[in-house]
């Protein structure tokens, strides 16, 4: 049987280290998609998937509490119990994403500060006003607070859907702390 492609879980912040000892124990191809990210003013590498790397290996060949046992490795992901195998058109699929990543210098950046008054440019609610909430890392989508019918919702959108539209805003107060709701008479 061949090597296949599975997701390693792994513990937070360990993914070099899982992937250095997994390609240097079981001799195996590993792909820790990272991306390049600019924060405080620095950048730096990062993994796309905080958290996941993808391993090519013949399970028939190596166990996978093997695998499981490396250091910095939680567990093969399974579902019913057994490691579900990644299907190498998706693999490519995602090295292809992350080269066109890396050719426009890495994930995109925004000006937008939690507050902040933005308009959206595309998809369904184009033209609608929202209230910036905060990045989604290391997505491209950010979340956003629009007041629609009424109510206000969170929403996921692209950041490149997404214009200034005037100064900051905060979010009304409705409690005075410990839970006292303010009423405006």
């Amino acid at each position: 049987m061949s090597p296949l492609w599975y997701v390693v879980h792994t513990k937070a912040h360990q993914e070099l280290l899982a992937a250095g000892l997994l390609e240097q124990r079981l001799a195996a191809h590993v792909l820790l998609p990272q991306v390049r990210q600019r924060s405080r003013g620095r950048t730096r590498s990062a993994p796309l998937f905080p958290g996941y790397l993808f391993v090519e290996l013949d399970l028939t060949q190596i166990e996978a509490s093997t695998v499981n046992n490396t250091p910095g490795v939680i567990r093969l992901v399974a579902f019913g119990g057994l490691p579900k195998p990644v299907p190498d058109r998706v693999i490519a699929a995602l090295q292809a994403r992350l080269a066109e990543i890396e050719a426009q210098g890495g994930l995109p950046q925004h000006p937008f500060k939690e507050g902040d008054r933005v308009r959206l440019t595309g998809g369904p609610l184009a033209g609608l006003e929202a209230v910036f909430v905060g990045p989604m890392r290391p997505a491209e989508r950010v979340r956003v607070l629009l007041e629609f019918l009424g109510q206000e919702q969170e929403t996921l959108v692209p950041v490149t859907d997404l214009e200034a539209a005037g100064g900051p805003t905060r979010r009304p107060r409705r409690t005075r702390g410990q839970g006292r709701v303010i009423r405006n008479v």
